[in-house]
């Protein structure tokens, strides 16, 4: 039954972006009464709310029109099920938060609005936005559905203390004598755990064998790729064999890593270290050790850390198109970028100083190695259009890799089973 509903959930989602672009677009309110505009986010964090809104207060100040600006808070896992049901219904927001893996089928669906016409607004300054990290918001013929506001490498973020008691050189020692891979890593958090300093040595608690898509920090590593080109399965491809014996070594055979049905917690101290957003960072406000972040590690592979990346959009048939474009042009600008509480994708803010103070809880030098320097060699990676539907179809069988008699190699030949016939549809 649960099976059953997943795919109706992701059927529906797919479905429902596709009639999100088959309604007229409203027009323009004529009259000058002000407009209001409503916003949908996954976040529920007030602080960052409340920057919008002063954000917003600073834009009305100069465009009057604006009314009030509504921002409406979905929860991350219901996001797209949602979003996509009531644009269908006829009742889309003015602008939204879209997610990296499902950009692809936001762009796809028509229910965007081209804002390319802000390449040309000098306030905009669209050159300053680094080139890769708007790619998968572009269409083929130089239309532009978004702007990536939080978008950065998500770095490993490690117990000092633990390797001090463990008598290890850190992943910031290990990356500046050029060691630091995924081997390092992998050798690090079995140490660890020998040492007794930590339960477990790493782990990446977002995919928690859920979400694939923060599965991609491993394949990247070995040069894995998912669906190559967005379009094919990749899973059966030597890499991404090599990738998940790699993980399912550090579970099953060294014991570093939370296996299915247990949890690390980080800033309890039970683990030595994990990848996720720096955002996480906020978390750790009570710990009672040290800890720093260090970049990804490095595989035998061209260097192409994992970017989690979330882009606002401005919505077609919201209530006004023009006004909303306006108000998006404003919260994305270099002041917009530069006053809320995310690594911006623009040239001019890429300083130390400018991510020291966004985390002023690591050392600004390997903050910015971490979160800056990456950010040149990381790629969005090509995720399918058909990616909602796909991540339903295919958890069965990946759920099968991770048993400790798994034959990892044939148990990914069912994953590509499951998927090829939605791939060549």
């Amino acid at each position: 039954m649960r099976k059953t509903q997943h795919a109706a959930i992701a059927a529906l989602t797919l479905a429902a972006l596709a009639l999100a672009g088959c309604t007229a677009a409203p027009a323009e309110p004529e009259d000058a009464e002000p407009v209001d505009l409503t916003m949908t986010v996954w976040t529920a964090d007030e602080a960052i709310i409340a920057t919008f809104q002063e954000l917003a207060d600073e834009f009305r100040e100069d465009n009057p029109e604006l009314g009030e600006l509504t921002i409406e808070t979905i929860p991350f896992a219901e996001y797209d099920a949602q979003l996509s049901i009531r644009l269908s219904g006829g009742e889309a927001p003015d602008l939204g938060w879209i997610v990296e893996s499902a950009t692809p089928a936001w762009v796809d669906s028509g229910a965007l609005l081209d804002i390319s016409s802000l390449k040309e607004d000098e306030a905009w300054d669209f050159d300053d936005i680094i080139p890769n990290l708007y790619a998968e918001l572009e269409g083929d013929d130089g239309e532009l559905y978004g702007y990536p506001f939080a978008g950065t490498t998500h770095p490993i973020i490690y117990n000092k203390t633990a390797f001090e008691q463990a008598g290890l050189p850190t992943p910031n020692e290990l990356f500046d004598s050029g060691e630091w891979t995924w081997e390092a890593l992998r050798s690090s958090a079995k140490a660890l755990v020998d040492a007794g300093a930590v339960t477990y040595g790493f782990d990446i608690p977002q995919w928690g064998y859920t979400s694939y898509a923060l599965f991609t920090p491993f394949l990247k590593g070995f040069g894995g790729v998912a669906y190559p080109e967005g379009t094919e399965c990749g899973y059966t491809d030597p890499e991404s064999v090599e990738t998940f014996e790699f993980v399912h070594g550090m579970i099953f055979e060294d014991g570093s890593y939370p296996a299915p049905g247990n949890t690390s917690s980080f800033p309890t101290g039970d683990t030595g270290m994990y990848l996720g957003a720096p955002s996480t960072l906020a978390q750790l406000a009570d710990s009672t050790f040290e800890y720093d972040m260090a970049p990804q590690p490095e595989g035998d592979v061209d260097y192409d850390p994992f970017i989690g990346q979330a882009s606002m959009v401005v919505f077609a048939d919201g209530a006004a198109p023009e006004l909303a474009t306006k108000l998006f042009a404003y919260l994305t600008s270099e002041h917009g970028s530069e006053t809320l509480p995310y690594v911006a994708p623009r040239t001019s803010l890429q300083t130390e100083e400018f991510i020291a103070s966004l985390y002023p809880q690591v050392p600004a030098e390997h903050a910015k190695e971490a979160l800056l320097d990456t950010l040149e060699f990381a790629n969005q990676i090509p995720y399918p259009v058909a990616f909602p539907e796909l991540s339903t179809a295919t958890k069965p069988a990946l759920d099968g890799v991770w048993t400790a008699d798994a034959d990892v190699e044939a148990q990914l030949a069912t994953v590509c089973e499951a998927a090829d016939p939605i791939l060549e549809n």
